[in-house]
């Protein structure tokens, strides 16, 4: 039966408190995510009893509502209901710094995340159509499918900006064009605009080839790091103050911190000048001072704490992938319950800017693999026709990248699926991590995006991907299967079985 998602709009809002009770509302993939500004004003239990809700976890500062795939229609019927003010502060209070750092990577990234993944989506599948001759990578139709893939990661900064702005109560519009200034061509140019000392080749192709090299910095590379032609950069500075450069496409954390520090900016002007010029005066002081501030601090900073964070996970990851495999894959899902798997969003991001792939994501699907797998093994081990129905919906949403519904709605009802599918996943894991098995593009892992996992010349760790979430999804139904549940009673056939004895006692005492 369909659920109503008006009706269940109305009793989520009536069980969180009620719409004065609410601050600020997002979603992600599955969950309403509500910053509230009484959490102990909410019926949990009324609220998890509610028709289209999963579970209730209070997480990071948010009372998350877990719906699954349906979220959106969730979504716009509870925000029919709610009255949020644009101007009211959306940090949850009184929570600790990892809950704060969680709440606000989630605030920023949920709300473009698909789309993300849809141009990753996209750059597998064309890079798989070119690899087996279906595709010609010289085409046109190629080429402009492949820098409309690249789009979402050249302008990720401007995305951020937008999200963040909103986070951090920034006017959205000052923050976008901040990060436009970042990546606009003018400053592309600067960055790119390289210098050549000396031409000595007599040949033509290669005079034409150092001219392009002033313009195009991989050309400039090829021609420093390779053939060995001295190239120098121009020297540019701010105010006497020597600046970095810095490329800020695919950019993180610099923007983030831009857009945090123009929250207190923007406040500043706010406060300080009169009515009559602030609307026109502070986003000028704020564009004018934040731009220069992030090319000499944040940006330096920034691309010094994600290359740290990176460089990190990175350095771990070459000590044993093997291991590193074993770890993610077991412990990703647990993770995914407290709330704090965001974490890693700046990391997977900042290693397809940097290498150009991810390791991370490849030993990531083990895990989700290994959840379905343990889907389908409560299927085929439970009694109950309404376990079997929710456990194969589940099933089939996470071969598609969506596991809450399964952990939620299953595998922490009934616990020991949980256990067998992290176990299944790190050993899935490991098997990714010894063929160092990567993802070319961002993504959601999940049947539909293997191609995301596919590059021509690196058919051996394509394979041994397939492999370890093959291993994944089999040991999951398998481990399930073998060690077993407490079924839980079929409610329907419960409820008849009452009916029934209510029956016979009310026959015996007449």
């Amino acid at each position: 039966m369909a659920i109503d998602y008006a009706q269940t709009a109305q009793e989520i809002v009536k069980y969180i408190g009620g719409d004065n009770n609410v601050i600020s509302i997002t979603h992600c993939a599955t969950r309403l995510r509500f910053v509230l500004k009484d959490n102990k004003a909410v019926d949990k239990e009324e609220l998890k009893r509610v028709k289209g809700v999963i579970t209730v976890i209070e997480a990071g500062g948010q009372m998350q509502v877990v719906i699954g795939n349906h979220v959106s229609d969730a979504y716009k019927q509870v925000l029919k209901l709610i009255h949020v003010d644009e101007n009211a502060p959306v940090s949850a209070p009184n929570v600790g710094i990892v809950s704060r750092v969680m709440d606000v990577i989630s605030s920023i990234f949920t709300p473009f995340l698909y789309q993300l993944a849809a141009c990753g989506i996209l750059q597998g599948i064309i890079s798989f159509l070119a690899a087996v001759g279906i595709m010609d990578s010289g085409s046109g139709t190629y080429r402009i499918l492949n820098f409309v893939s690249w789009t979402a990661f050249t302008f990720l900064p401007v995305m951020i900006a937008f999200t963040a702005a909103k986070k951090f109560n920034v006017h959205p519009f000052t923050a976008v064009i901040t990060a436009c200034a970042l990546i606009s061509p003018d400053y592309m140019n600067m960055l790119t605009a390289f210098k050549i000392t000396s031409i000595n080749s007599a040949d033509p192709a290669m005079q034409q080839l150092m001219r392009e090299a002033v313009n195009n910095p991989e050309i400039a590379s090829i021609l420093t790091n390779i053939v060995g032609i001295p190239l120098a950069s121009p020297t540019l500075d701010f105010l006497g103050i020597p600046v970095k450069y810095l490329s800020y496409t695919a950019s993180v954390i610099p923007i983030i911190l831009m857009v945090w520090a123009m929250s207190y900016v923007e406040r500043f002007f706010n406060k300080v000048l009169p009515v009559v010029i602030r609307n026109l005066f502070t986003p000028m002081f704020c564009i004018a001072i934040m731009v220069p501030m992030t090319l000499l601090v944040f940006g330096p900073i920034g691309n010094l704490i994600g290359g740290a964070i990176g460089g990190v996970y990175n350095y771990l990851y070459h000590l044993s992938p093997t291991i590193a495999g074993f770890v993610v894959g077991a412990f990703w899902q647990p993770l995914v319950t407290l709330g704090v798997h965001w974490g890693i969003t700046p990391v997977t991001v900042g290693n397809y800017a940097t290498l150009g792939y991810d390791t991370f994501t490849g030993l990531q699907a083990s895990a989700v693999f290994a959840m379905t797998g343990s889907m389908f093994g409560v299927y085929l081990k439970t009694r109950s026709r309404e376990m079997k129905g929710i456990s194969l919906s589940a099933g089939v949403t996470g071969l598609f990248g969506i596991t809450e519904p399964a952990i939620y709605g299953v595998a922490l009802r009934l616990k020991k699926p949980f256990l067998c599918s992290c176990v299944a996943g790190g050993i899935g894991g490991a098997i990714a991590g010894s063929f160092n098995a990567v993802s070319w593009s961002y993504c959601l892992p999940g049947i539909a995006v293997l191609p995301v996992f596919f590059k021509e010349g690196h058919m051996p760790q394509f394979l041994g991907f397939l492999l370890s979430i093959t291993v994944a999804f089999v040991l999951g139904a398998l481990f399930t299967w073998l060690v077993g549940f407490k079924d839980e009673p079929d409610v329907a056939a419960t409820k008849k079985i009452q009916a029934e004895s209510q029956r016979a006692a009310q026959a015996e005492m007449n």
